[in-house]
């Protein structure tokens, strides 16, 4: 699984291997017998003459969705949408938990010599762009099936997009056609307004993948070596829940976990669908508890949760329960993964002492199954449970109790809980969310603005800081928050009514503006329009407010449309730099039609 970036130029001069042949015939064959069975036959008879050769390039794209989506053999072979009338995409996969989505173009090559040519890579570019501008119609039913889930990562600012050319050739391509590959990746990620020079390859965007033999190969025989048992686990203060499924629990160390990640690294998480999150705040405060605080380490964790095929106890275990030693076989930690990785990545960052990572005691759960639906839903469950927010430590902020006691004596309710109960008319009912982005598109700062869209709960991870500060503070009174919250009420009210007016197809740029940039709107119309400082509840001229909202969408239309067509508008309304140039250019152009 290679990146088109990191694929040198001069790999397409290595020859081939004399072996080259036989290795593609038996990863076809591998393929074939794995995903035949799940994959759809249309357009492809059995025992027709090329039922094995489609078969197994459809089996090659069922692979690579396997592989970018971590899914198993029937998910990913319903993914694959090869047909006639396919447009150029042999397979597509959307994961809303993972946040990514996976096209695979898919070719069996026997001699495995052979690499991309042009025309095969420019049709699956122009497919990746059709897709990307939303026009369905150019694709297979299978495809169009599922156009609102692709719709819904093309319209969200935090998927990555995969675009898979899989093959049993070579690794690369020849030297035009890989270059013209980087080139399109590089496109692909400037139109959504990203800076790519200081970030791995692996936290692009939109990455432009080859899936060579090599590769294939690669990932097979990982596959194959991918069970995982762990051995003389010590639990200690162990417990053992036997009903409706086997289940042992307890203490284990910090140098236990360390030794894990260690041996194993990531391979520990092969069936956490998050896995590990990279440079997060949740691990930045796990490894602040390693470094200053290790004997609390269990007081501040929530655990984790291991599933396994099977637990052997040792036969010497204490019969107080006190302290065990089990073998584990084939295991996963699927809820826990950035507490392991943090905690194994430091202790080899800092060559922590033995007695030092026994100090960090941890919860652990090992559950016992092979159903693998129980699994799924096992997994599942872990990682969508209810968090604690920031914004919920919040409620008891200073400033929040004192804005709630402004609002009651205005006749209002500041709901500062989450919590789908009610008491009075929506009307007067406003929720510190509300608040938050009323304070902020007021304010106009046009990085705040940026980060309310793409981050909103860094205004809530530290209520000392200036994000926080600068939106909740003394200066804001209890009217200051109703006139702002009623204000972008109403200019979210125009965003909706201009959406419902339009054909999404038809009106692309305003569509894309309207959705992407509600925040960016928001914030313009505060500064278009100051009726909202008024020091008592304010009214508004909604046919003024109306003039001003559709001269800014339009002009907006017109200014994107010159300056910045191309852009991906689900991340150019992320980038600040863009942001806040668009922001001076409408201020100053609108300030000058009004003067």
């Amino acid at each position: 699984m290679t990146i088109v970036t990191e694929i040198p130029q001069a790999a397409n001069s290595v020859p081939a291997s004399a072996t080259a042949g036989v290795q593609a015939r038996r990863i076809g064959q591998k393929l074939f017998e794995r995903f035949e069975p799940h994959l759809d036959t249309r357009e492809c008879a059995p025992g027709s003459s090329q039922y094995v050769e489609k078969m197994t390039s459809r089996a090659i794209a069922a692979f690579a969705i396997q592989c970018y989506g971590a899914t198993d053999d029937v998910e990913a072979s319903h993914a694959v949408c090869d047909s006639s009338n396919d447009g150029g995409i042999d397979a597509i996969y959307v994961s809303h938990v993972e946040k990514k989505l996976i096209c695979v173009q898919a070719k069996y090559n026997q001699s495995g010599n052979n690499t991309w040519s042009l025309t095969d890579f420019l049709r699956f570019k122009d497919a990746c762009s059709c897709l990307q501008r939303e026009e369905y119609y150019r694709f297979d039913e299978r495809l169009s099936a599922i156009s609102q889930d692709i719709s819904i990562a093309l319209d969200s600012i935090d998927y990555k997009f995969y675009f898979v050319m899989a093959h049993t050739g070579k690794t690369g391509a020849a030297n035009q056609i890989l270059s013209d590959m980087q080139s399109w990746q590089s496109e692909l990620n400037d139109d959504a307004c990203v800076n790519v020079s200081s970030m791995p390859s692996s936290d692009y965007p939109f990455q432009v993948h080859l899936f060579s033999a090599e590769d294939i190969s690669s990932a097979i025989q990982g596959q194959s070596l991918s069970a995982i048992n762990l051995e003389d686990v010590e639990l200690m203060e162990y417990g053992k829940i036997t009903e409706p499924h086997n289940a042992y629990f307890g203490v284990v160390t910090g140098e236990q976990i360390s030794e894990w990640w260690s041996t194993h690294g990531t391979q520990l998480f092969s069936k956490n669908i998050r896995n590990i999150l990279g440079q997060t705040d949740v691990n930045d405060s796990i490894k602040k508890t390693i470094s200053d605080e290790p004997n609390n380490f269990w007081f501040y964790n929530n655990g984790i949760t291991v599933l396994v095929r099977e637990a052997s106890p040792h036969r010497r275990n204490t019969s107080d329960n006190a302290r065990g030693l089990f073998t584990f076989h084939d295991i996963s930690i699927i809820n826990g993964a950035q507490t392991v990785s943090s905690i194994g990545l430091i202790s080899k960052q800092h060559d922590l002492s033995e007695e030092y990572l026994r100090s960090i005691k941890l919860q652990a759960r090992f559950i016992v199954t092979d159903d693998n639906d129980l699994v799924k839903n096992i997994t599942r469950a872990n990682n969508h449970q209810n968090r604690v927010l920031g914004r919920d430590f919040a409620s008891q902020e200073s400033e929040q109790v004192r804005l709630n006691k402004d609002l009651i004596v205005e006749g209002y309710v500041y709901q500062l809980l989450r919590t789908n109960e009610i008491q009075v008319s929506s009307e007067k009912v406003i929720t510190i969310d509300e608040a938050l982005n009323a304070l902020v598109c007021a304010n106009g700062t046009p990085s705040a603005v940026v980060t309310l869209k793409s981050q909103r709960g860094k205004f809530f991870e530290n209520l000392d800081g200036s994000l926080y500060r600068s939106t909740f503070n003394s200066s804001v009174s209890g009217v200051k928050v109703i006139n702002v919250v009623n204000f972008n009420k109403m200019i979210e009210r125009k965003v909706h009514e201009k959406l419902a007016s339009i054909n999404r197809q038809r009106d692309k740029k305003l569509y894309g503006i309207l959705t992407h940039g509600n925040r960016y709107l928001s914030a313009m119309m505060f500064k278009l329009d100051d009726a909202w400082k008024s020091r008592t509840i304010a009214m508004y001229d909604e046919d003024e407010i109306e003039r001003k909202f559709n001269a800014l969408t339009s002009t907006t239309e017109i200014y994107l449309t010159q300056f910045h067509d191309g852009a991906y508008l689900a991340r150019l309304f992320t980038n600040v730099e863009k942001t806040t140039a668009t922001m001076s250019y409408i201020q100053n152009y609108l300030a000058q039609l009004e003067s």
